[in-house]
């Protein structure tokens, strides 16, 4: 500390008194945060499942799980206009303990419409499948993350313009921005209470929990004269 106190002395030495009062007279910079959220319904729906077989020897289990995975692709296939993406992975062989052998292939789809993904499950489960995982998405979410950037710049810059009126300072601009708690567009946000440095934002006391909701925080720093 005495070590950084007197860096400081050294460097208002260097300034002057007359030039260092006269830059705190002029004006200076402020920080503000801003908040954006963006609620949205899904319109894509990512659906992963497995297809597991059994049998007492591994040759049988091959032959019935290949069998199997065959009859799972033709269900996928014949709903191809309605996947966005599709992935398959390798089949995995397990031991299992009370004797006998397992096969698994996992399969991931991206399916577009609420009728589609349960019409596609219904078959699936018709043809053996057990269970499923659903998780929804949009195919705007890079649209709903922008707008909610959008937002929280608004946000930023009514919080500088309601200080600068309050403190009677003219607002000059903003000179920094920086984005915090970013997350990839593809996943959806659930609304918690997000710390910000030293100040905490509550989306849920807000408003409630939708579907899906994006949401984003910004730092903006602004100059502004006296």
């Amino acid at each position: 500390m005495k070590i950084v106190a007197s860096c400081l002395l050294a460097l208002c030495a260097l300034i002057g008194p007359t030039q260092a009062q006269a830059q705190v007279a002029d004006g200076g910079r402020f920080h503000v945060a801003g908040f954006g959220r963006v609620a949205w319904q899904p319109d894509l729906f990512e659906l992963a499942f497995d297809v597991a077989t059994q049998a007492e020897d591994a040759s049988g289990a091959r032959e019935r799980h290949l069998s199997a995975v065959a009859a799972a692709r033709r269900i996928v296939e014949a709903r191809q206009t309605a996947l966005s993406e599709r992935s398959e992975d390798a089949p995995r062989l397990r031991i299992r303990d009370g004797g006998g052998y397992r096969f698994d292939t996992r399969f991931v789809l991206r399916v577009r419409g609420a009728e589609a993904l349960m019409s596609l499950q219904q078959q699936l489960a018709e043809a053996g499948v057990a269970e499923f995982e659903v998780r929804p998405l949009s195919e705007r979410l890079p649209e709903y993350g922008d707008r909610a950037r959008r937002l929280a710049l608004q946000d930023a810059k009514r919080k500088a313009e309601l200080l600068a009126v309050e403190m009677r300072w003219t607002l000059l601009g903003a000179t920094a921005v920086t984005f915090q708690d970013e997350r990839p567009w593809w996943l959806p946000q659930t609304p918690v209470a997000r710390q910000y440095g030293a100040r905490a934002y509550n989306y849920a006391a807000e408003a409630p929990a939708q579907s899906g909701e994006v949401t984003s925080q910004v730092d903006v720093e602004y100059a502004y004269r006296r």
